[in-house]
């Protein structure tokens, strides 16, 4: 059996972490994804109360490298919904043919709705 020395630098890795969701509940969160032919619509369910002044908020972590957060506007200011070092987070990877600097969010009745357009080819 022969053994390949495994890569000193993970540079293809960048291109299938390049695009990530990450919803402010825990990763064992019941959420809905479906994909249409135009994006993708994810659903949850939210115990808060006081959640109506959401959008989806894009940072770009390393160059070509974009995580979308959802965040919630009040006063004038966004503020994360969950503390931002919480690690178990629901996160989803979005494939290269979505758009989430066009990502929405909104609240409707409890429920957090999500959508991530997808490039027109």
């Amino acid at each position: 059996m022969k053994v390949h020395p495994a890569p000193s630098k993970l540079q293809k890795l960048p291109h299938v972490f390049a695009k990530v969701l990450q919803l402010p509940f825990h990763s064992e969160a019941d959420v809905s994804v479906q994909e249409t032919s135009e994006s993708f619509v994810f659903t949850a369910t939210t115990d808060d109360m006081s959640l109506q002044n959401v959008r989806a908020r894009v940072i770009e972590i390393y160059p070509g490298v974009i995580k979308v957060v959802i965040t919630e506007m009040e006063g004038g200011g966004d503020d994360f919904l969950l503390d931002k070092y919480e690690l178990d987070l629901w996160r989803f990877r979005l494939p290269a043919c979505t758009r989430p600097e066009m990502a929405t969010a909104k609240c409707f009745a409890r429920e957090l709705v999500i959508t991530v357009p997808k490039s027109k080819r």
